[in-house]
């Protein structure tokens, strides 16, 4: 999924597919979707990585709402499973491999790769790669995820999304993994902590409190966004909550990490 990205981001991405070792079990088609204000990334995209991998989506709608759309079509066409890729990411070589070996396990619904030079706190089983969520960096989703756990929540514009569907993937009996040898750079400290981002981040944890029944988790962050913003958060209509029974696979008891720390 782009949103401007600049010609040197996108050069890097695709350097690091072209050099993915797959072996000749697994193969990759490479599509962008941009939700640029307009389509001025499709020279450069057509540029690496071909006429027929770029579509312009006309609007910014959103990490999951986008990834649902690029989700449908790949799964429609017979597809094995879609990878959820940031277009500042750069892939370890044998990234794309570990991935699926571990996706490759038929109770398996979500991978994640481990991101690079920072990675994110929350626990995985270094046997078996169980994780109680999924980060949306590189992520791994297989059919039954998408199927299964009905796709991302697109009232959650961004951040929040991946731990949403993790923990719906996980209430409908899948297992949701960390590869714990796929590796993907992800270098974010350059990016300033504006405003903009910080309410964004504060609204889905509103969101996702709501949602999950966790009206105290909810209230909380409520009061915070208020205090930074002026007003309270704009939802976009009440979330449709889950069941009791599905709720048990939220954590919302150890803040904005959504999961006990590793160290």
């Amino acid at each position: 999924m782009l949103f401007e990205n600049s010609p040197a981001e996108l050069d890097r991405l695709a350097r690091s597919l072209t050099a993915s070792e797959l072996g000749p079990d697994l193969q990759i088609e490479v599509r962008a979707l941009d939700n640029s204000p307009t389509a001025t990334l499709e020279s450069t995209v057509m540029a690496v990585l071909g006429r027929d991998g770029y579509r312009w989506t006309g609007t910014n709608r959103g990490y999951g709402a986008t990834h649902n759309l690029g989700m449908a079509e790949a799964f429609a066409a017979g597809a094995d499973a879609y990878l959820c890729l940031n277009p500042d990411a750069v892939l370890h070589p044998r990234c794309l491999r570990e991935l699926w070996t571990t996706a490759s396990s038929p109770d398996t619904g979500l991978v994640d790769a481990r991101t690079f030079p920072e990675e994110h706190p929350k626990p995985y089983d270094p046997e078996t790669g169980d994780t109680p969520w999924c980060t949306g960096t590189a992520l791994l989703v297989r059919p039954s995820a998408f199927s299964d756990g009905g796709g991302f929540d697109e009232r959650l514009f961004m951040y929040g999304e991946d731990v949403d569907l993790s923990w719906r993937v996980r209430a409908a009996g899948l297992r949701t993994r960390t590869a714990p040898g796929a590796f993907v750079n992800h270098w974010v400290e350059h990016r300033p902590l504006t405003l903009e981002r910080e309410l964004r981040v504060l609204r889905s944890a509103v969101y996702l409190g709501r949602k999950w029944g966790d009206e105290r988790f909810a209230t909380r962050y409520a009061r915070l966004y208020q205090a930074r913003a002026g007003r309270p958060p704009d939802l976009e209509g009440p979330p449709s909550p889950v069941s009791a029974a599905a709720r048990r696979f939220a954590d919302l008891t150890h803040g904005l990490r959504f999961a006990r720390s590793r160290w």
